[in-house]
């Protein structure tokens, strides 16, 4: 897996390189020390998987994944955790915060590993196919695996990804985009909530401003969304103080 590596602070970068030349079979294309020198090695080595820092000068490590029409894997480092949000609503693989240990990095870049290896292993439009009836299949390793419709709890976005959560407590990770899923699953079971986010209807046990409850576990509305969620969900069935 061949990634580019992209931070402004010179004995930090050092660092991270040594962290990462402890993995097996992650070649580094590059090492930059700003935003426009990575994105010129972009050109001359297209790379698997892109290592950011958030914060750099002239071009965020957010603002340069933005500006790509091809976007690889991410993984963004940064001292500051608040800006998580506008990682992972870029489908980010990871997010560490600085300084990271050598055993959490390891573990985003098996995370990427693991999407990589599904990325080679798939061929295109195989990952996932619609059932005939309440149903889908998703490919794994050499077989098609059926799943229904009542035990998907929620969808999250990976870019060509997405994560499948189950109310078994599994996860599926499949090589298939939010948009294709969304338009291939029946809309009266399944309802996007946000751009990184579908939910099973029949799991939403409470709706708050900006928020849907999956029993305990929330999951944000994107702003665009909140209207067609309350519709969706709520319609006309709540009770009304006055007739």
């Amino acid at each position: 897996m061949n990634y580019i590596l992209a931070d402004d602070d010179d004995m930090y970068r050092e660092v991270l390189q040594q962290q990462l030349g402890l993995i097996t079979d992650l070649n580094c294309l590059a090492a930059c020390s700003n935003p426009l020198e990575a994105l010129q090695k972009m050109r001359e080595f297209p790379a698997d998987l892109l290592i950011l820092d958030v914060e750099m000068p002239g071009l965020s490590g957010v603002q340069l994944a933005k500006s790509l029409s091809q976007v690889p894997m991410l993984i963004f480092i940064s001292s500051h955790p608040g800006y998580a949000v506008d990682a992972f609503d870029l489908d980010a693989v990871d997010y560490l915060v600085k300084p990271a240990s050598t055993e959490r990095l390891m573990r985003a870049i098996d995370k990427a590993r693991k999407l990589h290896e599904l990325k080679m292993n798939t061929a295109s439009g195989e990952g996932f196919k619609p059932g005939t009836d309440h149903s889908f299949f998703i490919k794994e390793k050499n077989a098609f695996v059926k799943i229904a419709f009542k035990d998907v709890l929620y969808i999250q976005s990976l870019g060509d990804f997405v994560n499948i959560f189950l109310t078994s407590g599994e996860k599926k990770i499949v090589l298939v985009s939010m948009k294709n899923i969304e338009q291939q699953l029946a809309s009266t079971f399944f309802l996007r909530i946000s751009r990184t986010h579908i939910v099973n209807k029949e799991k939403i046990t409470a709706i708050e401003t900006g928020m849907v409850m999956l029993d305990k576990l929330q999951l944000p509305v994107g702003k665009t969304y909140n209207d067609i969620v309350l519709k969706e969900v709520i319609g006309n069935t709540a009770v009304k103080r006055f007739i």
